[in-house]
């Protein structure tokens, strides 16, 4: 058994109904035993709005935006063609282009549909979202034969300002490295140690627990959802990818079974009035994590949005415990030594 710790903070807090006598209240710390970070289950907070957000104001197009069909052309720049033949990756409405940020080794955007300004999240049809996710698995395939130091993949996405996206026009973005994100490496260390001790894997063993509990969603094909037992986010899903382990190993069949329970989730999070969130697929590099290493899907929401708020907090920091810093250390520290 995977062991799932919680621990009863015994909170207590003025009650409203009883004229502010302090009372107890029900509040839990719960450990996640994969990633290893600590959630808080809070009685009585809905954070989810009663009606959905007005998106108009910073969803319509008012001027230039380097991913619609009109620009991307001249506003976007191939590769180069000995990494990616073609020059360019596209698959149904998506197109796959070049990050001009430097967020890993190699990285690419994915464009849902150039020829949509914004989606929203009933537009996110199985069509749209296996045709991207096949094409940013496309890239990966070619960039890693391209470079053979690289070895760890990830697929993933920002969605609206309140998510880190710095752009309106959904995409989502690809990470293509030689050394692992910070929960990759906690992947492989976690995975590994539990083969070892247990000789099967930690991710079958988990959807072999959830199964029969109050956590799990159900299968759709090669891939299993649950919900996880300490969240790093808002209405957090997994999805278990069987068969494969690496981006560069998903099939067909496995993309169309991601697609489809991605589609069941984001309706789900429309009818319940949420408007913006991250998501990532992550696999480890053959021989790592043992044999039972498998890739996972993580999706959560975030805050609705607001027309004059972007989050500093993206994927890589809510799903892959690697915080983005656009400030050199040594400099800032330089700026506060000179006044100290």
């Amino acid at each position: 058994m995977i062991p799932l710790v919680e621990v009863d903070l015994e909170a207590k807090a003025p009650k409203l109904s009883d004229g502010g006598a302090f009372s107890a209240t029900p509040l839990v710390q719960r450990v996640d035993p994969l990633f290893g970070h600590s959630c808080r289950i809070v009685a009585g907070a809905k954070l989810q709005p009663e009606q959905s957000p007005n998106l108009g104001e910073i969803t319509d197009r008012k001027g230039f935006c380097p991913f619609c069909a009109d620009t991307i052309d001249s506003a976007t720049f191939p590769f180069p063609t000995e990494m990616i033949p073609s020059g360019r990756i596209s698959k149904g409405a998506c197109r796959v282009v070049p990050n001009i940020l430097a967020y890993s080794t190699y990285s690419a955007v994915g464009i849902y549909d150039p020829g949509r300004h914004f989606l929203s999240l009933s537009d996110f049809t199985f069509d749209i979202l296996n045709d991207a996710i096949s094409a940013m698995a496309e890239h990966g395939r070619l960039v890693r034969k391209y470079d053979s130091r690289l070895s760890y993949s990830s697929i993933n996405a920002n969605y609206l300002p309140s998510s880190g996206s710095s752009l309106i026009h959904p995409h989502l973005q690809s990470s293509h490295d030689f050394v692992p994100l910070g929960s990759q490496r906690r992947m492989a260390e976690v995975f590994d140690q539990y083969f070892e001790e247990n000789r099967s894997g930690y991710l079958d063993d988990l959807v072999l627990q959830e199964r029969v509990g109050p956590r799990w969603v159900g299968s759709i094909g090669s891939v299993d959802y649950l919900v996880p037992f300490a969240p790093s986010g808002f209405h957090e899903v997994w999805g278990v990818v069987n068969g494969a382990t690496d981006v560069v190993d998903l099939t067909l069949d496995q993309i169309e079974d991601l697609a489809h329970g991605i589609e069941k989730i984001l309706g789900i999070y429309e009818a319940k009035h949420l408007s913006a969130f991250n998501y990532s697929l992550q696999g480890l590099p053959h021989g790592e994590g043992g044999n039972g290493a498998k890739m996972l899907y993580r999706i959560t929401t975030r805050s609705s949005v607001e027309a004059y708020y972007r989050s500093d907090i993206t994927y890589f920091e809510r799903l892959c415990a690697e915080p983005m810093i656009d400030y050199s250390p040594e400099v800032w520290a330089s700026e506060l030594a000179a006044i100290f």
